[in-house]
């Protein structure tokens, strides 16, 4: 296993004013860190869930034919191993897997045009590794929150029960998750896509509603990985929303963004040594 320093990537700088990550979350460029993804999808889709059939895989690496047409996205802790891993497949001549599995709403069936997905991109293949989907409420996606989340879904550390959009943002960040979607985030910026495409479980578009990534449902669920929703997303609505109602978060996805790819209306509050600014 490579170490932390020899994780080729996009440096992803920690945020000047949020709390910073604890893992390192960055755009795969090694073929070596590339290998640790492909396993962890194996582990995830294959040997856990049975999704697919490991028997297709005699290597232990979960791939597929969109590989080569996409961006990969993954998050390594302090020992330099791979604890979660996610895609982003950009435009080709194969089209996007969503496509093939999903049926589409009357009013959306333009979207399976390939002229209307140019700046389309599809995010895919989200894996989170087992060793940090322990705690209760984890599920597929290890979207338990901090250790207290438990506590706060049941009402035992304030004595009621709380709902998941009233526990605060410092104590419930699922920084795994996020820490992906920023890094899928600032690759779909540096890609210039405009659209995500996204199937994906109920339990994680709630997560992500919460913070205020929200995804238009586009078909009917179906079963495809397990239950599944076809959704799509617009990129500058979503930073847009976050901008506006959860500028922590914000911060620090423009963290480690190039200056240039920065929203306008969010330039003023860019320091000139690339720090955001304490009173934002």
């Amino acid at each position: 296993m490579a170490s932390k320093s020899e994780f080729s990537m996009h440096e992803l700088a920690p945020a000047a004013a949020p709390k910073p990550w604890h893992f390192d979350f960055a755009e795969i460029d090694s073929p070596e860190r590339l290998s640790d993804s492909f396993a962890l999808r194996y582990e995830v889709y294959c040997s856990e869930r049975n999704f697919l059939n490991p028997e297709r895989y005699p290597t232990k690496q979960e791939i597929d034919q969109y590989d080569n047409h996409a961006v990969h996205l993954g998050g390594i802790n302090q020992d330099g191993v791979m604890i979660g891993t996610v895609r982003l497949v950009l435009p080709s001549s194969i089209g996007f897997p969503l496509f093939e599995h999903c049926e589409l709403f009357p009013e959306y069936q333009y979207l399976a045009d390939k002229k209307a997905q140019q700046t389309a991109a599809e995010i895919s293949r989200l894996a989170i590794s087992k060793h940090y989907r322990r705690r209760k409420n984890d599920g597929l996606y290890g979207l338990a929150y901090t250790n207290d989340f438990d506590n706060v879904r049941s009402g035992e550390s304030s004595g009621q029960s709380q709902t998941i959009d009233q526990v605060p943002y410092r104590r419930s960040k699922p920084e795994i998750i996020l820490g992906l979607y920023k890094a899928l985030y600032q690759a779909s910026k540096r890609q210039g896509v405009t659209h995500w495409f996204a199937a994906m479980e109920k339990t994680l578009i709630r997560l992500l509603h919460r913070f205020n990534f929200d995804f238009t449902p586009i078909g009917p669920e179906l079963d495809y990985y397990g239950p599944v929703v076809p959704y799509i997303a617009s990129v500058a609505e979503v930073e847009e929303a976050v901008f506006k109602n959860c500028p922590e978060l914000f911060a620090e996805f423009m963290t480690g963004l190039e200056p240039e790819l920065i929203p306008p209306y969010a330039r003023n509050l860019y320091s000139i040594s690339g720090n955001w600014l304490a009173n934002k």
